[in-house]
């Protein structure tokens, strides 16, 4: 993220003895490998020097880096033993050791492999650090990115089926990570600074429950490094489930159409509730492979525009199967919707993965301001990020590119470029390249305009609903509980609620301001109609929380 400099910052790290990572990694009994295993090892960076680089990158606004690259040129026939088995199956066996690197990311110039050949990835106490690689992960490039394996030495095995016709693998570089990737000698959780705030912790992330299931942490190649950035999948007006991710330019500036087949996607990256968790389980399983640059600002990433960067994750062909992983229980994912329009707003939040870490939620109750962040007058909203019931989140590296939302819609209103926000400055103001300069102002070529991609009907909206299945045309009314209606919405002086559609039996009412402070609270009994008096409250957005014997749904109303 593009930090503005401070003249004095207090780096805050939460240290724990729990692991954050994946769940394929249950055991810690150590287990003997053959000896005669060959072992590629790779010079480990100077970290001081590191430090130094890293430091001045973040003056200068740059791609949150955590990893360097090392070149490896590793293919099965300069490296590895082969071997073959009693069936008669072969296997290629390789140990790389990376000393002192937190984890390393695999990345594979070919990667080609047939039939039922499997890929295993194992650290030395022989558990799976990276989930069973097979054909299914060939892509049409035939680039691949197995990331962020966490451990310094680790066996790569191959094995082949007999009959199968063999591999092609050609791993041209590893990228050794150094930090921020919830692994080190001693294991780390939650290395984002103190102050953040989870997403899920209630009532602040209540509200936010869909629009923060399209936000992703993204893990960048660029060259001879990789970083954290955050954006979110975004809908458009041909209700197509398109793929397309929104993030900030500075993100990937110069990162190749060849890095891009090798980023990653990680959605549902978030604690369960407001805790830290003691272990990660899989909620980093969950991740799409790969993008295709769409459009962008062409500004060097805000220096002459509004930053912004749009994708469309997977590759060239393999379109639909992305939509049903995105669609699928597992990823769960939502198309966010948007605002184009250039009016200021009253409250809202940003959700996003700062230093990489689980997902956190940051709320304003102000109004956004116009401003810029290179020479392009009117390219940004600024904030000023306020204290809610459960803390009080700032933005910090690889917060980069995430979503700012309006509150009286929870639609993206801008995408991240930097600013001077900290736990230890917490009103110092953040930017947001404006979704209304994205829109058609960078440029007059399609490539540097949202308007094309996002509004391709050409329906002149600036505003669109987000989804969970835009396939079907439907916005986000489409997954809201309608048994449960509320009306007027907006409010006046009264606010109805009418459940005698619904089978449940509610037996609470409140409501909440943006920040979650409760302002209302009523015991129900057998009421299928309320009327509320919603004159003392002032012109905004709010919560209405409704639980019921089953469960709690929330829904949002605007008082005028």
């Amino acid at each position: 993220m593009k930090k503005l400099v401070q003249s004095s910052l207090v780096l805050v790290l939460m240290v724990s003895s729990n692991l954050f990572g994946q769940s394929f990694m249950t055991s810690t009994n150590p287990i003997e490998f053959s000896k005669n295993i060959p072992v590629r090892s790779v010079d480990a960076p100077d970290r001081a020097k590191l430090a130094e680089e890293d430091a001045s990158r973040d003056r200068q606004g740059l791609l949150y880096r955590i990893g360097v690259a090392r070149l490896t040129n590793v293919n099965t026939a300069n490296s590895g033993i082969w071997t073959t088995l009693a069936n008669g199956d072969r296997q290629w066996q390789l140990i790389v050791n990376a000393p002192g690197a937190e984890a390393i990311s695999f990345l594979f110039e070919t990667f080609k492999i047939y039939g039922s050949t499997t890929l295993r990835i194992q650290n030395m106490n022989g558990l799976d650090v990276h989930p069973l690689m097979t054909s299914a992960d060939v892509q049409e490039h035939f680039r691949q990115n197995a990331a962020l394996c966490f451990g310094d030495k680790l066996l790569l095995t191959l094995t082949e089926p007999k009959y199968t016709t063999p591999s092609e693998i050609d791993m041209d570089r590893i990228m050794y990570n150094y930090r921020s990737t919830g692994n080190a000698p001693v294991q780390k959780i939650n290395e984002s600074d103190v102050c953040e705030v989870n997403v899920n912790c209630s009532p602040v992330g209540d509200p936010w429950q869909d629009e923060k299931r399209g936000v992703a942490r993204l893990y960048v190649v660029e060259g001879t490094q990789a970083g954290w950035c955050s954006g979110t999948l975004i809908n458009n007006t041909a209700s197509d489930c398109k793929p397309y991710f929104l993030t900030a330019l500075h993100c990937g500036v110069n990162a190749t159409a060849a890095n891009m087949n090798q980023w990653k996607f990680y959605f549902g990256y978030e604690a369960p509730t407001c805790v830290n968790p003691t272990t990660g389980g899989s909620l980093a399983s969950h991740f799409i492979t790969g993008c295709l640059r769409i459009a962008d600002a062409g500004d060097g990433g805000g220096n002459s525009g509004s930053d912004f960067l749009l994708v469309k994750m997977g590759t060239a062909n393999n379109e639909a199967t992305v939509i049903n992983q995105l669609k699928s229980t597992a990823f769960n994912a939502y198309w966010n919707g948007w605002n184009a329009n250039t009016t200021v707003t009253t409250g809202g939040v940003g959700i996003h993965h700062p230093a990489g870490d689980i997902k956190k939620i940051s709320t304003f109750t102000g109004t956004t301001v116009s401003t810029q962040w290179g020479t392009a007058q009117g390219s940004h909203w600024r904030v000023t990020w306020a204290s809610n019931t459960n803390g009080y989140g700032v933005t910090e590296g690889g917060s980069s590119g995430s979503p700012l939302f309006n509150g009286t819609q929870g639609y993206v209103i801008g995408t991240l470029t930097g600013g001077g926000s900290y736990c230890t400055s917490q009103t110092a103001p953040d930017e947001y390249g404006k979704v209304a300069y994205h829109w058609t102002n960078n440029g007059t070529a399609a490539n540097l305009q949202l308007k094309p991609w996002l509004d391709p009907s050409n329906t002149g909206v600036l505003e669109f609903a987000g989804s969970s299945n835009p396939c079907s045309g439907v916005g986000l009314t489409e997954i809201e509980d309608n048994s449960i209606n509320i009306y007027p919405n907006p409010a006046n002086n009264e606010l109805f609620v009418d459940i005698t559609k619904s089978n449940i039996q509610v037996t609470l009412i409140e409501i909440l301001d943006l920040n979650g402070k409760l302002l209302f609270s009523q015991q129900l009994s057998k009421d299928t109609f309320i009327k509320l008096n919603t004159s003392s409250l002032v012109q905004g957005m709010y919560q209405i929380r409704i639980t019921s014997d089953l469960q709690t749904f929330s829904k949002r109303f605007i008082k005028n």
